[in-house]
């Protein structure tokens, strides 16, 4: 006997040999069963796997697809996998961030936030059909940028503030402004000036800046309010007359061309910012690698300056925090939507 007994009818009797072989086969199966769990539990870890999807919810050439394929490309090297840029624009980017807030939570739909997406148009929109910042998980922001105000080669007007002076002394909506689509910032940046000018402006959306700069160059609108990178190339190639910029201050680029506030327009500033997020309830270990990820583009010295030279304002590195980046978006929800209340606009 091998030592092993069962009880049967109060008399001890041997176990069956084949017992042992039993337990032995069923030792081997769950060892291999929890080794295959080890195994799928590390494939899952070895994010990302396949290539990642980015929706920018604009038009190519825009100043947000510019800046998404510049730090996608140094993204894919990082992550050891192509991020394909999918331009989703229209409706002021509601389109592609609808689209964003929808995808499947697993880290291979990954969109970029913008401030008008994420605030203007929680106003602008009676429905964008998402919430800022319950269907979202926040990775980091990327850049900010300032508008340039501009006008045709052609236009009378030489500076910003003989522009500003037109505008006062001619009926409401005389001029004509043009912009990538409601809730841009190009479109707030323009109703800003009525605002502060009370002398209301016609506002003509375009599907995107590429379009909307062309219209201006073409005489179909009288001026724009674009961000800097967007715009910057067809002043230095001679297309469009910057008269000023929006922020608070003079563009290192540009440091002739004076801000809205030495304009004649006190207290004006218009910026925009631009972000990695993904859909809600990212796993937070794939957070954590976009985040690393991210950091590691955003600290090299060749795209900071190529950014930065298209007219971008970068971070400072290390990256801030997820945290902190959602909470700028609600420090300018606070800010920004009773602004845009008493201005009054809406989506055509």
């Amino acid at each position: 006997m091998d030592g092993s007994f069962r009880r049967r009818a109060g008399v001890l009797a041997p176990l069956p040999r084949f017992r042992g072989a039993l337990g032995l086969m069923c030792a081997v199966t769950l060892g291999l069963a929890f080794g295959t769990a080890s195994w799928a539990a590390g494939a899952q870890a070895a994010y990302p796997e396949r290539p990642i999807r980015l929706i920018v919810p604009f038009a190519a050439g825009s100043a947000a697809d510019t800046l998404s394929r510049v730090v996608a490309s140094a993204l894919s090297d990082q992550l050891g996998q192509p991020l394909v840029v999918d331009n989703k624009g229209g409706a002021g980017g509601t389109i592609g961030t609808v689209d964003i807030a929808r995808a499947k939570p697993d880290g291979y739909t990954l969109g970029i936030a913008a401030q008008g997406t994420f605030v203007n148009n929680q106003v602008l929109y009676k429905s964008p059909g998402y919430d800022s910042i319950k269907d979202f998980t926040f990775v980091s922001e990327i850049a900010d940028v300032q508008n340039l105000l501009v006008v045709d080669t052609k236009s009378p007007y030489q500076d910003a503030p003989s522009l500003l002076a037109a505008i006062k002394a001619k009926p409401a909506e005389s001029f004509r402004y043009s912009s990538s689509g409601v809730g841009t910032s190009h479109h707030i940046a323009g109703a800003t000036v009525a605002q502060m000018l009370n002398k209301p402006l016609l506002h003509v959306p375009y599907t995107g800046a590429p379009q909307g700069l062309g219209a201006i160059i073409s005489g179909d609108v009288d001026m724009g309010l674009y961000n800097l990178p967007a715009a910057i190339g067809l002043v230095r190639g001679g297309k469009l007359r910057a008269l000023a910029v929006t922020g608070p201050k003079r563009s290192t680029l540009l440091p002739d061309v004076p801000t809205m506030q030495e304009s004649g327009l006190a207290n004006y500033s218009v910026t925009l910012w631009w972000g990695l997020v993904g859909p809600a309830g990212l796993p937070a270990d794939v957070s954590t690698r976009l985040h690393a990820a991210l950091d590691k583009v955003m600290s090299q010295a060749a795209l900071r300056d190529k950014l930065i030279g298209q007219g971008f304002t970068l971070p400072d590195t290390p990256l801030p925090k997820p945290a902190a980046f959602e909470a700028l978006v609600r420090q300018d929800l606070a800010k920004w939507v009773p602004v845009l209340k008493e201005l009054g606009t809406a989506a055509q």
